[in-house]
């Protein structure tokens, strides 16, 4: 099984070969903004862009105690 970040990867090595967002999309199976939203990451923060960090825990802050 393929970990969410090996799936991104997939999906901007299919747009490097064929160059075309809605083409990658149709050979992936995901919509044209998802492809843009993966190319666009790794091309700015390369293979460290693909993990998704919306789900990460906040930070305690200091000083509070439960």
């Amino acid at each position: 099984m393929m970990s969410d970040v090996q799936k991104r990867m997939k999906i901007v090595e299919t747009y490097k070969k064929l160059e075309s967002l809605r083409g990658t999309a149709e050979k992936v199976g995901t919509n044209v903004k998802t492809v843009k939203k993966w190319v666009d990451r790794f091309a700015k923060y390369g293979k460290k862009g693909l993990v998704d960090k919306r789900f990460k825990a906040p930070a305690r802050s200091k000083g509070r105690s439960r």
